[in-house]
């Protein structure tokens, strides 16, 4: 496939570390002034930076943002951002891929995600379990697209930095309940407030669903509950406990044949994904004299979980197999920042000193059974040993003009043992250090461009390096490394609006394919390699406008070219060529909302959004039909007013208003269980229009 590219040479993409103060458009209907958002401009939350001054382009969703959009799960609230790649590749509502600028997650994310300044990306595959995250202790979500070297290792599409709420100010307790279709269930309870030097917030959560498919039930309780403590006004320590159980059915993806006429029907009935975790966070901040900050955190998380698959049989007629794979990790370590702003020569300057130590432990125990054939059984255990050391500094070049640079290096220790098969053991150690660097130019105080350049890389898994033997591991893999670009443009629009643009591009070097040279079907043929050149890059605008206190918007779009540079065989019948686009990559995300203030305590919403087609997973060399693009509208009315005591608030909200019958990702494969063996397209059906009403009562100063 030719390339087409509606971006020019090799402005590329990289955010420079700094999580930035946004201005966001919080709908305030009785006022035309834009509410300031405090984002952090470091790993660990320090003093406020402009977005303006940042060589980077941010994205900043806060708590009302969240509330406005009626968003039931992280992955609702983020959706419509830009750079964002989404799907459902289980059948799961609580379960959607997300990543990155033009990485899709498959097998290994691209992207990293931090719960105040603590990486919950598991470590085995990277992935993140969304469901274990209360979305109603969310204060805010910065969206940091790009290498951040202050974030460390395998964001090479970016970072999800989450902060989680806290109100040290005012007393006040909430209780919410939201119904609707699929028997969604949901209800929460929060309390937050001060006693005297301390502050507390907590909340519980129990959700329920019977899922859109056949078999796609969910439960999932979660608790969360944090302590601060400010003896001085020098001095802030919290400590925050999350408790998450969930147990979620997966009805997975159909043959386009049955999707055509039962789009709820399950193919393979049975998949389920159990999950519990305990997580245990300490941070603590402590100002110096002469312009310095310490900031330190320190984190204990322990998960189990167990995944139960039900799969297709190897032949026509046969058995249905399955699988079953127990996973206990357990995580601890924490990082270490020191910042200094002080003025040096007439000119400010803020510099970054920060340190990272993780250990993480996991364990697995996996199960295949596939008649007539043996069992087949696995148990392992991996150790990892990560450290890592940053340094990052802003200096004033003039009043117009500022210099971002950094470094960071990283040590990282993979200690893998096959408890059943000792030939399989091994032991790797990566380090890379990766800089970054960035200018940015204020024309005025509201507008500025800027340029950076960084780069990223990713740790190759214990699976992709040692579990699968001879069958397919690689003892021998390079990390995947990136060298990343991008130029951008930021300005506020008078009082009215906002906006940003930024065009990025990431040579990526040594991405891992699972490949074959000589294709012969000996054991030693089919492993995972390092493929030598591939790339992403694109277009991101974002555009925010209040046009009076009854009509205000937001506009998002990304384009993304996702594409092999490198010639290479997954099979004896499957070439990749350069210019192959990669797969569940769309070139074009829009998203439009829109909102209607009638009186003070109405709100009407519609959101819109557009995702292009795609390829279908295992249709790499880009030969068969693609997954068709589809435009999902959804609305929302809520209404707002205080009340004796406290505030009232109701909504009733639509989601996929026009019923568009889609599918939000894709694969081809083989069907042996109705389709006689014939290599067809499987699709996972998204739901058609669903009806949610919720109340929510918080009672303040009580």
């Amino acid at each position: 496939m030719s390339s087409r590219s509606a971006v020019s040479a090799r402005l590329c993409i990289s955010l420079l570390l700094l999580c930035p103060t946004t201005r966001v458009f919080a709908v305030d209907p009785s006022s035309h002034v834009l509410e300031e958002v405090v984002v952090s401009s470091t790993r660990l939350p320090d003093k406020p930076v402009d977005v303006r001054s940042l060589p980077a382009k941010v994205t900043v969703i806060t708590a009302a943002e969240i509330q406005r959009l009626g968003a039931t799960t992280v992955q609702e609230a983020i959706q419509y951002a830009t750079g964002i790649v989404m799907f459902d590749q289980v059948g799961s509502a609580f379960q959607h891929t997300v990543d990155l600028r033009g990485f899709n997650g498959q097998p290994v994310g691209g992207t990293s995600v931090f719960v105040d300044g603590v990486r919950v990306n598991e470590p085995d595959f990277n992935t993140v379990n969304f469901d274990l995250i209360p979305l109603e202790t969310i204060g805010r979500i910065e969206i940091l697209p790009g290498p951040s070297a202050v974030y460390g290792k395998n964001a090479l599409g970016g970072v999800i930095n989450i902060i989680t709420k806290r109100d040290p100010e005012k007393r006040q307790a909430t209780a919410d309940t939201l119904f609707g279709s699929f028997h969604r269930e949901r209800y929460t309870i929060q309390a937050s407030g001060p006693i005297g030097k301390f502050d507390y917030y907590g909340t519980f959560s129990r959700e329920i669903e019977d899922g859109f498919r056949d078999e796609s039930d969910a439960r999932i309780s979660r608790f969360f509950g944090k302590l601060g403590f400010r003896p001085t006004e020098q001095t802030d320590l919290t400590v925050s406990y999350t408790y998450a159980n969930s147990r979620l059915l997966q009805a997975g993806s159909l043959p386009l044949s049955v999707a055509a006429f039962d789009r709820k029907r399950n193919f393979t009935p049975g998949d389920f994904f159990d999950s519990e975790t305990n997580f245990v966070r300490v941070t603590g901040r402590q100002t110096l004299p002469l312009g310095l900050s310490l900031n330190a955190n320190a984190y204990y998380r322990r998960l189990g979980q167990e995944l139960f698959t039900v799969n297709q049989p190897f032949f026509p007629g046969g058995s249905l197999p399955i699988t079953k794979s127990q996973l206990v990790t357990e995580s601890r370590g924490g990082t270490a920042q020191l910042t200094h702003d002080a003025t040096l020569m007439g000119h400010r300057n803020q510099l970054v000193l920060g340190t990272e130590l993780t250990r993480n432990d996991f364990g697995n125990r996996f199960r295949s059974q596939a008649p007539p054939f043996p069992d087949f059984v696995t148990v392992s255990s991996t150790d990892e040993d990560i450290w890592g050391l940053y340094l990052q500094d802003t200096f004033n070049l003039t009043a117009q003009l500022l210099l971002t640079a950094g470094v960071r290096f990283d040590h990282d220790q993979l200690k893998f043992v096959d408890n059943l098969d000792s030939s399989n053991n091994g032991n790797k150690r990566f380090s890379r250090t990766t800089p970054r660097g960035g200018l940015t130019y204020l024309f005025t105080p509201q507008t500025s461009v800027y340029f950076n350049y960084s780069q990223g890389f990713r740790v190759p898994t214990f699976l992709e390096l040692f579990s699968l033997g001879p069958f397919g591991s690689n003892p021998n893999l390079r990390p995947v490394r990136s060298h990343n670009y991008e130029l951008g443009y930021k300005s506020q629009l008078g009082t009215w609006g906002e906006g940003a643009l930024a065009l990025f591009q990431a040579d990526v070097r040594d991405e891992i394919f699972f490949t074959c040279l000589l294709c012969d079907f000996s054991p030693q043929d089919g492993q995972n390699r390092n493929i030598e050149k591939s790339r992403r890059r694109g277009f991101e605008g974002t555009l925010k406008a209040k046009y009076n206190n009854y009509l205000d918007g937001q506009a998002n779009y990304t384009f993304t070219e996702a594409q092999s540079l490198t010639t290479f065989k997954l099979s004896a019948t499957r070439v990749i060529d350069p210019g192959d686009s990669f797969t569940l990559v769309p070139k074009h995300r829009l998203s439009i909302t829109g909102n209607f203030h009638p009186q003070p305590e109405w709100t009407l919403s519609l959101i819109g959004l557009y995702v292009s087609t795609q390829f279908h997973v295992n249709d790499e060399e880009n030969v068969q039909p693609r997954l068709p693009g589809y435009f999902v509208l959804n609305g929302r009315v809520s209404y707002e007013r205080p009340v004796p005591g406290g505030r009232l608030t109701g909504f009733v909200m639509v989601n996929n208003l026009l019923d568009q019958k889609y599918s939000a990702a894709g694969f081809i494969a083989t069907n042996n269980l109705t389709g006689g063996g014939a290599v067809e397209r499987f699709v996972v059906p998204a739901p058609g229009i669903a009806v949610y009403g919720g109340l929510s009562y918080r009672f303040e100063t009580f």
